[in-house]
């Protein structure tokens, strides 16, 4: 629904414009091997520091935890672990706060769906999880977890082979340009249909053949269906700028 990720691959990409095919595969094989052995070694790093999620998640879920604080947490049934999260008023948040919510911690669901979009828990969630002395971290998705990070960068990339060791091509081809794409001379034909706005107040173009278009318009008399060299009153209307006798 939105162009981030191709807006997000035209920026990392952007040095690999113009270059020849080979390249732009060696700029962005590179590109690819820096950003994983980046995240491999700083998911290393945390996994050695004990840290059990990545810092993304985490500072969601300190961020909830700090707006829990601020909710109303009635239970309504122990059994099946459901309770009302009440806000109070915030003018500062986009909702202006005061809402009611209902969590399910067996279900895993909350009404304002962000533990379902985010896998992390929201701040009524969170808030449930103090009144009554849960751990809030284990509803955190597995896939934000260090290990996880680790596993997703772990694999290495392979040395290129030297150019001297490519197989060589099975059949060769040339490339010849379409000659239908080739530009011809003069200047372009537009086919866009004109209106009032193309005009500017300028007298409308007596084309008869465009859709809009005016019928041929006399330039003497200001008559339709003629024109200045087959105007009836040709004779009548000085051409000079004088006056007629």
């Amino acid at each position: 629904m939105t162009t981030n990720v191709s807006e997000c691959f035209n920026g990392v990409l952007k040095g690999a414009r113009s270059l020849p095919i080979t390249a732009m595969v060696k700029y962005t094989w590179f590109k690819l091997n820096s950003y994983f052995d980046d995240r491999r070694n700083k998911s290393i790093a945390q996994s050695t520091s004990g840290q059990k999620w990545t810092k993304y998640a985490l500072d969601i879920f300190m961020r909830n935890k700090a707006k829990a604080e601020r909710h109303r947490v009635t239970r309504l049934s122990a059994q099946q672990q459901s309770y009302q999260v009440d806000t109070p008023h915030n003018p500062e948040s986009a909702g202006h706060g005061d809402h009611t919510h209902g969590v399910n911690l067996l279900q895993r669901s909350c009404t304002c769906q962000k533990w379902k979009l985010y896998k992390i828990p929201c701040s009524h969630v969170i808030a449930v999880c103090i009144r009554y002395r849960h751990d809030a971290e284990q509803y955190i998705d597995p896939c934000y977890s260090v290990d996880a990070l680790f596993r997703s960068y772990a694999p290495v990339f392979p040395v290129l082979k030297d150019r001297l060791s490519w197989p060589d091509p099975e059949e060769t081809r040339t490339v010849l340009p379409n000659p239908r794409l080739i530009r011809e001379k003069g200047r372009p034909v537009s086919t866009r249909i004109r209106n009032e706005m193309d005009e500017g107040g300028r007298r409308p173009r007596t084309t008869p053949w465009k859709e809009g278009g005016r019928k041929v318009q006399c330039g003497l008399c200001d008559q339709e269906g003629h024109n200045r060299r087959t105007c009836p009153k040709r004779n009548e209307v000085p051409t000079s700028g004088g006056v007629a006798d």
